[in-house]
């Protein structure tokens, strides 16, 4: 056999694959130069803003980061908190709903299924002002629980689907085994259920964490009180205020690279887990 003959043809890309590959190309700029220009204008100064806005200048005007840091650092661990409960009450909540679904049988199950499931058609904007007056009735304005409990209760709906999608697919044999040496519902819950369903739980839980984390709308109307605003709030606030006074944006720019850091650091550790509930059929109905 001659040297030719092994020597792999080219492939030629065809004008579909062109086109494919010009308009991913143009996507991921479009997605990528907003985050060059908020790194670059964050570290400028006034000056430097007017004149070289959308150019690298020199030095780099660190301090923006600490005068950012003064406002946000009071109000990151509101946040935090309010995330971080709601995203552990929609894990556990959708969780045991769709385990219930899953594994018991009861009349009007399908029907009820289908009710859960038809709260998702409805525009939640339609839903914020009987929302809100649930909230006011119940005496939860201006606390925490008013945010809380009402984002737990709007995420039900698409969590118990992805939970109950991916239930569904778990080995029936472990759930008969497990009837056989005498566990109860709650032991097949918690140690056969849970452990298999990691990585859609952890998909769940990362985009409840990054929905709660940048809610605007609701915290905006809920908590009045500036000790208890979420970081969303305050920063639209604080950069509207900052460009009325100077005209810039690079400190609230500052501060919207330092409250992205903790997002970045929750995909860094639930990355492989968030992978992993894309692709196991979690998201095939």
């Amino acid at each position: 056999m001659s040297m030719t003959s092994q020597v792999p043809k080219k492939r030629k890309l065809s004008v579909a694959q062109v086109i494919l590959h010009v308009v991913i190309c143009v996507l991921l700029f479009l997605s990528l130069y907003p985050i060059y220009m908020m790194l670059i204008k964050s570290v400028k100064t006034i000056d430097q803003e007017i004149h070289t806005g959308f150019q690298i200048s020199f030095p780099f005007h660190f301090q923006n980061y600490a005068m950012a840091w003064e406002l946000v650092n009071s109000y990151i661990l509101n946040t935090f908190l309010i995330a971080i409960v709601t995203t552990l009450g929609i894990l556990l909540v959708c969780s045991c709903m769709a385990y219930g679904f899953t594994r018991y049988e009861f009349w009007g199950k399908n029907v009820l299924f289908m009710m859960v499931l038809a709260i998702m058609m409805i525009p939640s904007i339609l839903t914020i002002i009987p929302q809100y007056s649930m909230v006011k009735e119940f005496n939860m304005v201006n606390k925490r629980i008013g945010v809380i409990l009402p984002s737990i209760a709007g995420a039900i709906p698409m969590g118990m689907l992805l939970l109950n999608t991916f239930f569904n697919g778990l080995p029936q044999g472990l759930f008969e085994a497990a009837d056989l040496d005498g566990a109860s519902g709650f032991s097949k819950y918690y140690m056969i259920a849970l452990p298999l369903s990691l990585p859609i739980m952890a998909t769940l839980g990362l985009t409840s964490f990054l929905n709660a984390w940048n809610d605007l709308i609701w915290p905006q109307l809920i908590l009045r009180k500036d000790e208890l605003q979420t970081i969303s709030v305050a920063m639209n606030s604080f950069t509207t205020n900052y460009y009325k006074t100077t005209h810039s944006y690079a400190v609230p720019l500052a501060g919207y690279v330092i409250v992205s850091l903790p997002l970045i650091l929750v995909f860094s550790f639930t990355a492989k887990q968030f992978m992993e509930g894309l692709t196991s059929g979690a998201f095939k109905m």
